[in-house]
């Protein structure tokens, strides 16, 4: 294992990581600092980034929310992100080994360091990440997750379920249409009820959502389906744009009680790919399906499973935490 040097880089190396992030195969918005120094304005978030270096030079790394729970220290995926990937400059070489030995090398110091300061790690890496032995060498355990994305280019109004068809056309006829706002206020309301519904609470206040809109920007785009008559909001979806990357990211969804029987929330997100198709964009990533039914939804829209590796370590005294909280010490994003 090549002699790599490990420690948690200050807030005036933050550009070096944006430089790393990339460069790296692995890039995504979730892991740029526009994106943390978000979540630490806006949310209070503790985000610390683990840099491995190679004679000075950043070469690697990972960007995790630390908390403290029970005096244990606790390493997660930031609030409401989709990944906190390892990085890696891509090494100049014509060999595949010497490779994929460079990166074994990199995962291999993210570990160790990690596990000796922490009594539970979590990393969601991107699915462009795809070499995670390093983490399996060290005793880390792996779940493989699947994203549902839609390619844009592919997309045809005929490849939807028939049920999604049919509840389009009836939004269509009862005059339901969509247009793109830029205040989340006169919404924020379908997304709480969205989440009452379901039993939880929402996970961001009005504040906390407005404040995320505003400091990201153009990476926000809000879209929302309403009555063309009454002008009443049925729908909402709230995506995060990564301009790099060219896709799109399904951020929040709401819609009222009634509205599935009006067929907004369908015709929401059938616009919404066509919105960002007509703009050029690649891909559409609906995220996870926390169940049957919500995989069902996302399927019926023609999408890809995307596999991803999520890895974590925990310590004993974690372990022993966790029986006795019933798994409430944390929640996993």
């Amino acid at each position: 294992m090549a002699s790599y040097t490990t420690r948690y880089l200050a807030q005036g190396e933050h550009d070096q990581w944006d430089e790393l992030v990339s460069q790296s195969p692995a890039y995504n918005i979730f892991d740029t600092t526009l994106w943390l120094d978000t979540l630490s304005s806006v949310l209070n978030c503790n985000i610390q980034i683990l840099g491995v270096f190679n004679k000075g030079t950043l070469i690697g790394g990972v960007a995790l929310e630390v908390v403290v729970k029970f005096r244990l220290k606790i390493a997660n995926v930031p609030q409401i992100s989709h990944f906190n990937s390892c990085h890696y400059v891509p090494r100049d070489t014509q060999y595949k080994e010497r490779q994929s030995r460079y990166i074994q090398d990199i995962v291999m110091s993210i570990t160790e360091k990690l596990q000796n300061d922490f009594h539970y790690v979590v990393i969601a890496n991107h699915p462009e990440f795809k070499d995670i032995r390093g983490f399996l060498w060290k005793d880390w355990n792996q779940n493989v997750l699947y994203s549902y994305r839609a390619y844009l280019d592919k997309i045809d109004f005929t490849q939807l379920s028939s049920s999604k068809r049919g509840w389009i056309k009836k939004a269509q006829k009862k005059m339901i249409v969509t247009e793109e706002i830029k205040d989340i206020t006169p919404v924020y309301g379908i997304l709480e009820r969205t989440y009452t519904r379901q039993g939880i609470k929402c996970p961001l206040t009005l504040d906390e959502l407005s404040g995320i809109c505003g400091r990201m920007g153009d990476n926000i785009v809000i879209l929302a389906a309403k009555e063309q008559v009454s002008e009443r909001y049925e729908a909402v979806i709230i995506c995060f744009v990564d301009y790099k990357n060219s896709c799109v990211h399904d951020f929040f969804v709401g819609y009222e009680h009634e509205s599935p029987g009006s067929g907004a929330n369908a015709l929401l997100r059938w616009e919404a790919m066509k919105y960002f198709k007509n703009r050029g964009f690649e891909y559409f990533d609906y995220g996870q399906a926390a169940s049957p039914s919500k995989a069902s939804f996302k399927g019926e829209f023609s999408t890809a499973l995307v596999p991803f590796y999520r890895v974590s370590k925990s310590s004993l005294p974690f372990s022993i935490a966790w029986h006795l909280t019933k798994g409430r010490i944390v929640q996993v994003q």
